[in-house]
């Protein structure tokens, strides 16, 4: 694979992002970039005065974004982003931290809700999976845990729902573990808890702009695969990627020892990195200690090279989540965890637009 040098900001709530206009159509945009023979193109599309971190796309285009409760943060949790404006939603609704937002195939919303504050423990009675029609935009189911799948290290992170099987899977970056949800029942266990493939196995990030970063995070970004059968998972203090078959993950019988078997490396020169995207086979994924963003094969042999460094010749100040579009663009945030409060604003809404030369797979 070609490898690519790294390229090493109060208003009122409804103003809150600034929409940053395009230039020409994405048409437009992935025909120049195909003619310059360059690789994606990185637009930013939105600015905002608080912290977000998750970002989702429905089938139709909707954009969605959550706002944890963290130090910088609005009397909301959540908002569609229309003409790059936030509409907040579900106002009235007891959300304590939403962490994540994501869609699913069939448009539907999800909200995953840490109910973790900074210096507190975790609150297995108010942690939940909330399923959200965006067309009301009303909660229409809301899964709770118990407390021995909520620890109180706990903290919800990252969700991916499999429609087919009817399981969600859920990463505990606190503790350090995967959940799984089945959706059905309702029912919840911790299918992955206390093993080293889901607890981070580096100390430190060191970031040039900011120096050591030692805040330990366990396992995070989260992806299934194409087919649904494995789960691609890492932790945010790590550098390995893991994949582990589904199928196990939702047999409550086995143990974790058991579902431990059902774990293979994926690629064991993996960067430090926070949510990732899959898309065509390649897995999108912040390089946070370089401030950019790079892309996994997933299909490839596990050899020395870690990924592809895209030349995307900006800096991104902590990519948080990605969220795949309907036109085949992708949708990340950045967060600036590593950087001190006064420097973190604004966050920023990118989006990936690729060349129409890229191979389908």
């Amino acid at each position: 694979m070609k490898k690519w040098g790294r390229n090493l900001f109060g208003a009122a709530a409804l103003a809150l992002v600034a929409f940053v206009a395009c230039a020409g159509t994405a048409e437009a945009d992935v025909k120049g970039s195909d003619v310059l023979g360059e690789g994606p193109a990185a637009e930013l599309v939105a600015q905002s005065a608080y912290q977000w971190t998750g970002v989702a796309v429905t089938p139709t285009g909707r954009i969605f974004v959550c706002y944890p409760t963290w130090e910088n943060h609005p009397d909301f949790k959540v908002a569609e982003l229309i003409g790059g404006t936030p509409q907040p939603i579900l106002t009235d609704a007891p959300l304590v931290n939403v962490q994540s937002v994501v869609a699913d195939e069939e448009g539907t919303l999800w909200l995953l809700d840490a109910a973790k504050l900074p210096g507190q423990d975790a609150d297995p009675k108010t942690a939940k999976l909330c399923r959200v029609d965006p067309a009301t935009g009303e909660i229409t189911k809301t899964y709770t845990f118990t407390p021995e799948t909520i620890l109180p290290d706990t903290y919800l992170d990252d969700v991916r729902i499999d429609n087919g099987s009817g399981f969600a899977y859920i990463t505990d970056s606190g503790h350090g573990g995967i959940i799984a949800l089945d959706l059905a029942t309702g029912e919840a266990w911790r299918a992955l808890t206390d093993i080293p493939e889901v607890r981070a196995n580096l100390q430190s990030i060191y970031f040039p702009h900011t120096g050591l970063f030692t805040k330990m995070a366990h396992s995070d970004g989260l992806e299934l695969s194409k087919d649904k059968a494995e789960l691609y998972f890492s932790a945010l203090l790590g550098d390995c990627l893991y994949a582990v078959k589904t199928a196990a993950l939702r047999d409550r019988d086995k143990t974790v020892a058991e579902r431990q078997k059902a774990i293979r490396w994926v690629n064991i020169h993996n960067l430090p990195t926070d949510g990732m995207v899959l898309r065509n086979g390649y897995l999108y994924m912040g390089d946070l200690a370089d401030e950019g963003v790079w892309e996994f094969d997933v299909e490839a042999e596990n050899t020395n090279e870690a990924g592809t460094i895209l030349p995307l010749k900006k800096d991104f100040r902590w990519v948080n989540s990605f969220a795949l579009a309907p036109d085949g663009s992708i949708y990340f945030t950045t967060s600036a965890i590593n950087y001190p409060p006064e420097q973190q604003p604004p966050y920023e809404l990118y989006r990936l637009v690729f060349p129409k030369s890229r191979t389908e797979r």
